[in-house]
């Protein structure tokens, strides 16, 4: 028979985000937000597989700043010499949110301002629902106009990372469910 863990064994049963000092619980994604996450991480991995930058998961704390602490769905980190034991402290190079209903008003908000007032290089925001992928570059202290994918059959390229390649139908297949 297996033993119980006591109520105090996990640091943190439920996961957190603080923005603009409040604090955010988190909700599982549906099934077309863990099929997106999943396809990325896939394609991510494999582009930066023995490279200098890393792939992380929403497992990795962000410090922003004081006020500011997300957990990205995905973020690609270059300069590791901000790595502490409780996560990364400035900005990703990249960073990629999945939206999802519950989420998609702080993503495109609070979130989406603080990522552009930390200087991230090149942030995604993957909306599952109706297959898109908005790409935005930093440019001179603010992101520029999204570029929006959409189509199936067609790819886009990373601004940040030479030779990152998306193909629209490697994240969204056609006829999946």
């Amino acid at each position: 028979m297996s033993e119980m863990l006591p109520r105090d064994h996990f640091s943190d049963p439920l996961k957190t985000e603080k923005i603009n000092g409040v604090i955010y619980n988190m909700a599982g994604g549906s099934f077309k937000h863990a099929d997106a996450i999943s396809a990325l991480n896939s394609l991510l991995h494999a582009h930066f597989q023995g490279k200098k930058c890393k792939v992380y998961s929403s497992e990795l704390d962000i410090h922003l700043d004081d006020d500011n602490v997300f957990r990205p769905d995905i973020s690609i980190i270059c300069d590791f010499s901000k790595m502490r034991d409780n996560g990364y402290y400035g900005a990703p190079t990249m960073v990629i949110e999945v939206l999802s209903p519950s989420t998609a008003k702080r993503d495109r908000g609070d979130k989406f301002d603080c990522y552009q007032a930390c200087g991230v290089q090149e942030l995604w925001l993957v909306n599952p629902e109706y297959e898109t992928i908005e790409q935005y570059i930093y440019d001179n202290g603010i992101f520029k106009p999204p570029s929006i994918h959409f189509k199936s059959g067609t790819s886009f390229v990373s601004s940040a990372f030479e030779g990152l390649e998306v193909k629209i139908d490697e994240i969204f297949p056609v006829g999946a469910p």
